[in-house]
């Protein structure tokens, strides 16, 4: 399949520091191929949690979706606790507190999805 456009608008995502964790590590927000006058409608960051440490505590007006890659840990929202281990994917809806503690021997390491709510 031969095309004349070049798809500026597609190809991979490349990160930046975006800011770091009070205790776990850095997180880097993703810079999406999309114009400004045409974004996409959600954004997306990774980060990690170094062991035997913790995300800072997080609540947002944005939906966020985390996906763990690497790592074990004790996810904390609401008030609720589970064990995420890497492939597991939790969604969290806007308000909601939420926290990670690195309870394994490597780095855990994630992706965040988030997007403001069509209320939001």
């Amino acid at each position: 399949m031969s095309t004349t456009n070049p798809a500026p608008t597609s190809g991979p995502v490349t990160f930046d520091h975006w800011y770091a964790f009070a205790e776990g590590g850095p997180v880097h927000r993703g810079l999406l191929p999309f114009p400004p006058a045409d974004p996409a409608p959600f954004e997306v960051a990774r980060w990690s949690v170094a062991p035997g440490t913790a995300n800072d505590l997080d609540v947002h007006r944005s939906r966020e979706l985390w996906i763990v890659v690497a790592g074990v840990g004790a996810l904390t929202w609401a008030d609720r606790t589970t064990v995420l281990r890497a492939g597991d994917i939790v969604a969290f809806d806007s308000g909601v507190p939420h926290q990670i503690r690195n309870d394994g021997p490597d780095e855990l390491l994630a992706v965040s999805v988030f997007w403001l709510p069509d209320n939001g």
